[in-house]
């Protein structure tokens, strides 16, 4: 285990109660029990910075949780009798914008983009052709524009009845201008290569990477998307959506329909403002929404038919690229 991580196991066991970072490493030098090696004048960022990261990266095999912003605890004590209740409940952290950058990130080339954007095409015909085309490659994002491609990710929309979940986005979460502050319908992640399994129910995997991430950002178990009765998020469109300054984003755009016991609330899940929005419902306020929200708010209304998100529709093909 990481030292720091080891000093703070050794601190928590002994106080038996959540602590700071700071705290942790106050009562640590007071024990005499931080290694020589470690030194540094921000070693309290450094020690919050490793247990968000275990607890990230790990998630239920992670020795550690927070019990509140900033507040850490060790897993072995949720079963402990003499631990306090309130001490006992996690509290999830969502993704920052350097977790949502990934290796090996799904790619598409923008000449192929610009020759597809404006017909309508099924999901899986555009991404065979563009496979046939050699149109596609996993490169790292920082590799993207030095090589003439565009990112590929998923958009989560979760759904109840005629609703969808809309938050606001922290700037610690995406800092581009678009998108940082404002309202989002959706949950983006970025789609790579190990997304792609024998049990994907699409070859890119574009279905699983939606799962990972509605599990993360909704802190929501696996079993909710593969149990007995469980619903599984749907591939819906695909969207080619310019961000300006020729900055485009190929967008796939899943949907799940939630089931009834799932309610956002900002002390569970760390969301900003959540709210579930009436897909039926005009609305007057897209420039407060980024920009792939925007898009497919514009398209709804009293007069407007919903283009197949959240149900199937009959009288319309889904999966379009918009």
């Amino acid at each position: 285990m990481d030292s720091y991580l080891q000093v703070a196991q050794a601190v928590l066991r002994s106080t038996r109660r959540p602590m700071s970072a700071r705290a942790i490493l106050d009562v640590a030098y007071k024990a005499g029990v931080v290694p020589p090696h470690l030194y540094g004048k921000t070693q309290q960022k450094t020690l919050q910075a490793r247990l968000s990261e275990d607890i990230l990266h790990h998630r239920e095999t992670s020795a550690f949780y927070r019990t509140e912003p900033g507040q850490f605890f060790l897993v072995e004590f949720l079963d402990d009798p003499t631990i306090p209740e309130e001490w006992k409940t996690k509290f999830p952290a969502r993704r920052r914008t350097r977790d949502l950058k990934r290796d090996n990130t799904l790619g598409v080339k923008r000449s192929f983009l610009k020759r597809w954007c404006k017909r309508e095409s099924d999901f899986h015909e555009f991404f065979r052709a563009a496979d046939a085309e050699g149109a596609l490659a996993y490169l790292h994002p920082d590799d993207m524009a030095g090589h003439d491609y565009c990112a590929t990710w998923t958009f989560s929309m979760v759904f109840r009845n005629d609703c969808v979940l809309a938050y606001r986005i922290g700037r610690y979460r995406d800092d581009r201008d678009a998108f940082a502050n404002r309202r989002s319908v959706g949950f983006q992640g970025a789609l790579a290569v190990d997304d792609t399994s024998l049990f994907s129910h699409d070859a890119l995997g574009a279905e699983d990477c939606s799962i990972s991430v509605l599990v993360q950002d909704l802190d929501l178990s696996l079993s909710t998307f593969y149990g007995e009765s469980a619903t599984r998020p749907e591939i819906d469109c695909v969207m080619v959506v310019e961000n300006g300054c020729s900055d485009i984003d190929l967008v796939i755009v899943t949907t799940w329909n939630c089931p009834d016991w799932f309610e956002p609330t900002t002390r569970r899940l760390s969301l900003n403002e959540p709210r579930w929005l009436c897909t039926s419902v005009l609305h007057n306020d897209l420039k407060d929404f980024e920009p792939w929200s925007a898009m497919i708010l514009a398209g709804w209304g009293p007069s407007k038919e919903r283009r197949g998100f959240g149900k199937k529709n009959n009288n319309k093909p889904t999966n379009r690229l918009f």
